[in-house]
């Protein structure tokens, strides 16, 4: 059986990335019968029976796609199977996006380490967990850069920023980042207005984001949804440069005891690297990073059959 993968080429670079990589990371007999298109080029292709949407949300405000939203819409809806890969966190008005059209999804993979209960309107949905973002050669580039780090001071003193703070601009991000700044007080901090990381954004791009994470110690943020979200793109962003990733999540922390970086406070943060130290906090890090499957590997997992039954999927 055939299979589209289909994105927004423009809208956001973070998730056209993330297209990008699964596709070029899918096992080879997978990948030989997979395309990779963006939105316009799959409405100028034949489609094929499998549609697989990179977050449908952006994908459909492709802002290439002009009048043709309606094409894109009636395509994706008469596709057999229209599988949505959502990464977005379940709960949110960007998660809520993703059914405003209508489209009847025949299955839906939630990007990241951890599944969450679907809202009353969608339970019935067949429901996967992809469990990782992290490719074959980025799991060896993890292998190798946790082997390094007992060559490494303890601290990260090595880098020269002791902190990186980047995200959507919010009041309680706000307060955070002079907490920060009071405790060391040469970080980097950009807190951006909310929007797709798309040019003119004011948000970092994909190359400027990498050179700041191999200069900091520490990648932080802190959460801004009111329900339980762990954001594996950050985590693994860090994790491919050697920085430390560190989420602040002063409501939900307990609900991610399994994830070596995650705190209720700064204070908490800071106990931890007084007590591990941070090569210690990393090293944690990558050894949960590489319990999981390559993404490809576990993508193909997926959708190797049909949609399977619908499933509920309990809180972490």
């Amino acid at each position: 059986m055939s299979m589209d993968i289909i994105y927004s080429h423009t809208n956001n670079w973070y998730h056209a990335d993330f297209a990008r990589r699964l596709h070029a990371d899918l096992p080879d007999p997978l990948r030989a019968t997979a395309r990779l298109l963006n939105v316009v080029e799959w409405l100028d292709s034949e489609p094929s029976d499998h549609v697989v949407v990179v977050n449908w949300e952006e994908a459909v405000r492709e802002p290439r796609l002009g009048p043709r939203v309606a094409e894109l819409c009636a395509r994706v809806a008469h596709t057999p199977r229209r599988t949505l890969l959502s990464a977005e966190c379940v709960g949110t008005t960007w998660f809520e996006l993703h059914f405003a059209e209508g489209i009847a999804w025949t299955d839906f993979i939630e990007v990241g380490w951890f599944g969450y209960p679907l809202p009353e309107p969608y339970d019935a949905l067949p429901y996967h967990v992809l469990g990782t973002v992290a490719t074959r050669a980025e799991q060896e580039q993890f292998r190798q850069f946790s082997a390094a780090l007992e060559q490494l001071p303890a601290q990260g003193d090595h880098r020269p920023l002791p902190w990186a703070f980047v995200g959507m601009r919010t009041p309680e991000r706000i307060a955070f980042a002079r907490e920060l700044v009071r405790w060391q007080p040469n970080g980097l901090l950009l807190l951006a207005e909310p929007g797709p990381a798309r040019p003119g954004s004011g948000r970092l791009t994909g190359d400027g984001l990498e050179r700041l994470l191999h200069q900091a110690r520490l990648y932080i943020w802190r959460t801004q949804h009111s329900v339980p979200y762990f954001e594996t793109f950050r985590v693994h962003d860090a994790l491919r440069c050697g920085a430390l990733p560190v989420k602040i999540d002063p409501s939900h922390a307990d609900s991610f005891a399994t994830v070596p970086c995650v705190f209720p406070s700064l204070d908490a943060m800071k106990e931890a690297l007084a007590t591990s130290g941070w090569a210690g906090l990393l090293a944690a890090m990558y050894a949960a990073a590489l319990t999981r499957p390559a993404l490809g590997d576990a993508f193909a997992a997926i959708v190797a059959g049909p949609p399977p039954p619908a499933s509920h999927v309990q809180p972490v």
